[in-house]
């Protein structure tokens, strides 16, 4: 089993819409199973999952004191992906999440502000000693900003996911009804861009243990 956590010291850099979306795209594969956790105290996955009319992934609400017990049982269950969405703050529920994952996603929007928040990320990864990659989320298309923000992001010592994800409106309609941009338009570029992300995001995992 390999837990990946989404970590973000900012609010909004899209940690929930990503978990629920890799979520769905590791579960296309034939004999996986997946489970979302969802330890942010506002509840976006859970209030994406409680609309979701699909039976899978399956989700549990965690926190500080049970996730590594939730982590267990996924691992009994025999579950094959679990992902974390945790709250955009670098707190002791957000320790605890990195220290039980295999792999920890730093989302990072195109901004200035965004781009200067994700050193207590790294940070924090780098102190356990857990690999981590960094995500361009949100960026906006057809812009110079998403090239000089990859640029920027070069400084860190960290893989970055070749392939951004951009700001597009399909992503916050999937989200009001409990589905993924994919299950509206299946070849639309939002479900690429997730396709695309997963795949390099799960082969960041190969040859690590969990």
């Amino acid at each position: 089993m390999k837990v990946i956590s989404l970590l973000s010291r900012k609010g909004g850099s899209g940690k929930s819409t990503l978990t629920v979306h890799w979520g769905v795209e590791a579960q296309k594969t034939k004999g996986n199973r997946v489970v979302l956790i969802d330890t942010d105290p506002q509840g976006s996955c859970s209030s994406w999952y409680n609309k979701r009319e699909a039976e899978t992934p399956l989700l549990i609400q965690s926190n500080t004191k049970t996730i590594k017990d939730h982590i267990e049982a996924c691992r009994a269950d025999g579950i094959n992906f679990v992902i974390v969405d945790t709250v955009p703050d670098i707190n002791n529920l957000a320790v605890h999440a990195a220290r039980v994952s295999d792999l920890v996603v730093i989302p990072v929007r195109p901004s200035v502000l965004d781009l200067e928040s994700i050193s207590a990320s790294i940070e924090l990864a780098e102190g356990i000693g857990l690999p981590a990659v960094i995500v361009l989320n949100q960026a906006p298309p057809s812009s110079t900003i998403t090239d000089e923000a990859k640029t920027a992001l070069t400084n860190y010592s960290l893989p970055i996911c070749p392939v951004p994800i951009f700001n597009r409106l399909i992503f916050c309609r999937a989200m009001i009804d409990g589905r993924v941009a994919g299950e509206i338009e299946r070849k639309g570029k939002a479900a690429t861009e997730i396709r695309k992300s997963w795949q390099w995001i799960s082969s960041q995992l190969t040859g690590v243990e969990s």
